[in-house]
């Protein structure tokens, strides 16, 4: 039962019979969605998952689809080999928003102020296909955890998670990024069908208390926003006072960030609503009218010109006394010609953490001072004389690139996540695949692929 205080705002906002209808659609069993990860490579005779999970396309974004609950998709190897994301379908919006703009090109530098658990971020990481740098930033240092985990998952090699304030962000990069995504943390109503929590925890003080934090938090945002750059805002709540009140708060402050047009995005997508008042080209999401829960998103621009950007390549490469031969010897015994030479030629961007081996993102900044729990794609770890791979290649690579590997059906995989050993031929790291996903690194031997899924991943039971 929704609470009658925030029944009441609703009819103030949009009549009785609108809120009747917003009432019954909460009551109603929530629409489940995911997106399919077109980074992860997927050989010749991969099994297609579209037709195996009886998927419904989204006509809005180009990776997402409809899924039956029966097929529990989360529960499938599929979603530890990172071939999918799980997420609502009103949750793609901003982020399908901002790609089909045509203001999110090859090389740019883009934040997502606001990140975990990363649905948006693994969403535009996608479209720019290991190019450019996306900076994903969680304050909560366990929610961080979770959003490095999910960049992992799904093999992004150019992000940098890190785990700071807004206000740090806006000190340490002013006018930096082509593009800023603020999905921004909110009263939740959007989101009563599907959580009980933000029904028992809804109260009209924690409504004006996520409208203040919301106009704060998009003050940094525009401070690190460059001229000429673009601004994704989006919430999962209903209330005017978090929606269109930030967004003319914010033009109101600064006149020289434009609310634009959306009607490229409406016309593929289905049961989307104007905004209210004078932000009618922001997006409402309702679900008496869209497959989906309920959501918010805007589209603005910060008018100007150029500004003075931050020098590139504000780390140190890593000399070849410190990574010895035990790399080369990895890189030779492991991979594929082609894949170690990819590998090495990004020799300039190895940045060690301790003994963990990154390959940095391209042009990625200093970062000295600042909390980051993930920079670029980990390659793995140096021990005493030996060099192990890192479970983030593992999702990186395809059975192409390694030259040893084993695909598994999905109860073997299964097995495989739970730290079970493997029957296998040949000697040293193999790559398992789940029907051809890259899923994690066993080590062969005597017949025997010895399990090398991390513990902390691994499924109890």
């Amino acid at each position: 039962m929704l609470p009658e205080e925030f029944l009441n705002r609703m009819r103030e906002m949009i009549g009785e019979e609108e809120t009747l209808l917003l009432d019954k659609a909460c009551e109603k069993d929530p629409v489940q969605a995911l997106r399919l990860n077109p980074l992860k490579k997927k050989p010749d005779g991969c099994i297609d998952l579209l037709s195996e999970m009886k998927l419904e396309k989204l006509s809005y974004e180009d990776d997402g689809y409809l899924f039956d609950p029966e097929c529990a998709p989360g529960r499938r190897p599929f979603h530890d080999a990172g071939a999918y994301y799980i997420q609502d379908p009103g949750a793609m919006i901003p982020g399908a928003l901002l790609r089909k703009s045509g203001y999110l090109k090859e090389g740019m530098k883009v934040l997502d102020l606001c990140a975990a658990p990363g649905g948006k971020s693994t969403q535009i990481a996608s479209a720019m296909v290991g190019r450019g740098i996306l900076f994903s930033n969680e304050i909560v240092k366990n929610r961080c955890s979770v959003l490095s985990a999910n960049i992992e998952r799904m093999g992004i090699t150019n992000a940098v998670v890190l785990n700071e304030t807004p206000e740090k962000l806006a000190e340490r990069f002013p006018g930096y990024f082509d593009a800023v995504i603020v999905d921004a943390p909110c009263s939740g109503e959007g989101m009563f069908r599907k959580n009980s929590e933000a029904v028992s925890q809804w109260s009209s003080e924690n409504v004006e208390m996520c409208a203040q934090r919301q106009e704060l938090i998009l003050e940094n945002a525009y401070a690190c926003l460059k001229p000429g750059g673009i601004l994704v805002y989006s919430t999962c709540t209903f209330e005017g006072s978090e929606n269109e009140d930030r967004i003319s708060g914010l033009i109101g402050k600064h006149p020289d960030m434009t609310l634009l047009s959306t009607d490229f995005f409406r016309e593929t997508a289905e049961g989307l609503r104007d905004g209210l008042d004078e932000c009618g080209d922001a997006i409402r999401v309702w679900p008496m009218y869209f497959n989906g829960e309920g959501h918010f998103a805007a589209l603005l621009k910060k008018e100007g010109g150029s500004v003075e950007m931050l020098p590139p390549g504000g780390y140190e490469p890593v000399s070849d006394i410190k990574t010895g031969k035990a790399l080369d010897e990895f890189l030779k015994d492991t991979l594929t010609k082609e894949a170690a030479d990819r590998i090495a030629s990004a020799k300039s961007r190895f940045r060690l953490f301790g003994d963990n081996l990154f390959i940095m993102p391209e042009e990625t900044p200093s970062l000295a001072g600042l909390k980051v729990a993930r920079c670029g794609l980990h390659i793995g770890t140096f021990k005493k004389d030996r060099f192990e791979p890192a479970h983030a290649l593992a999702l990186f690579l395809g059975e192409e690139d390694v030259l040893l590997s084993k695909r598994v059906n999905e109860d073997e995989a299964e097995s495989f996540v739970k730290g079970m050993t493997l029957n296998g031929e040949g000697k040293g790291w193999c790559l398992i695949s789940v029907c051809g996903y890259s899923l994690g690194w066993g080590k062969a031997s005597g017949g025997v692929i010895k399990n090398h899924y991390p513990k902390g991943l691994r499924i109890q039971g």
